[in-house]
């Protein structure tokens, strides 16, 4: 499923005060880049945030948020990306919220 015009300008409107948001065509989504560092990703009507910080990751599964899996057809287990976390619900209506959020993802410092 491929993420709808609308839905992409609607997170970018969101995501205004962090910056520019860079896209580009990832797969069937949208990749999303803040000064050259990616921010996350957009998949059908999910947004993802690239979260590779341990405790940032905790206070996004305590929030309801999942990681990014799919399933291959030679595979039994989903391949799970570690670092592709779900932007939590109560964010995706509250700019402010979301705003936080990337700007906690974009100064986490790469491993």
């Amino acid at each position: 499923m491929s993420t709808s015009p609308e839905f992409l300008q609607y997170i970018l409107d969101m995501l205004a005060p962090v910056g520019y948001v860079q896209t580009s065509r990832m797969f069937s989504g949208v990749l999303l880049k803040v000064e050259r560092k990616q921010l996350g990703v957009m998949l059908g009507e999910v947004l993802y945030f690239k979260v590779i910080d341990a405790e940032l990751q905790e206070q996004y599964k305590k929030k309801g948020s999942v990681q990014f899996s799919y399933t291959r057809k030679d595979k039994k287990d989903p391949v799970i990306i570690k670092n592709w976390w779900s932007v939590p619900e109560s964010a995706m209506d509250n700019e402010e919220e979301i705003v936080t959020l990337a700007r906690e993802v974009l100064a986490q410092e790469e491993l």
